[in-house]
């Protein structure tokens, strides 16, 4: 069995590291062992422990708790599990609504029928019914484009030269009603 040996003599840093999330603090702990050859080979059922209160959250990993290279490469382990268990859930989910609605394609209501034959035309695999955007990109020399822009900004320049004349405002003209008719 191998044995660990932990430098505790080495100083830690003036500031404490701020990192995003929990996976961020993992991963970079791991990178840690790995660049060290520290992974440990058994793990303490209290370290196993306190790794998984922390991937449930019902504790708050510390500074502390991340420095021991027990915790971490469980922690690391359970969130690997975790991220693979979530690719196959969603593989799972997207096998389970292709099925349903190929179940639903046979309905004797055409509305549904067809509704779900066109959901099923746009499953991403499929691709029937999406929507494709084309965009064309022209290159041109830096001269052209040099030469393009100088164009523009001369008319600009010169349509703030000429300025069109300004319109007098408005004159209110007041009259008396008795002035027109009398």
């Amino acid at each position: 069995m191998y044995t660990l040996t932990i430098d505790n003599d080495i100083p830690l840093a003036d500031f404490a590291p701020t990192f995003e999330s929990l996976d961020t603090r993992v991963a970079a702990a791991l990178s840690a062992l790995y660049d060290t050859d520290s992974i440990p080979s058994e793990i303490p059922e209290e370290d196993a422990e306190l790794s998984r209160s922390i991937f449930m959250g019902r504790q708050v990993a510390t500074d502390v708790d991340l420095s021991k290279p027990e915790v971490i490469t469980h922690l690391g382990a359970l969130l690997q599990e975790y991220d693979h268990l979530v690719v196959k859930s969603a593989a799972q989910l997207r096998t389970y609504i292709t099925n349903k609605l190929i179940l639903e394609s046979a309905n004797a209501d055409p509305r549904i029928r067809l509704k779900s034959l066109e959901m099923l035309g746009k499953i991403s695999d499929v691709g029937l019914f999406t929507d494709k955007t084309e965009i064309t990109m022209r290159h041109r020399p830096t001269e052209e484009l040099e030469q393009l822009l100088r164009e523009r900004l001369t008319r600009v320049v010169e349509s703030e030269a000429f300025e069109p004349p300004r319109h007098q405002a408005p004159v209110d003209i007041e009259f008396n009603m008795a002035d027109v008719t009398g």
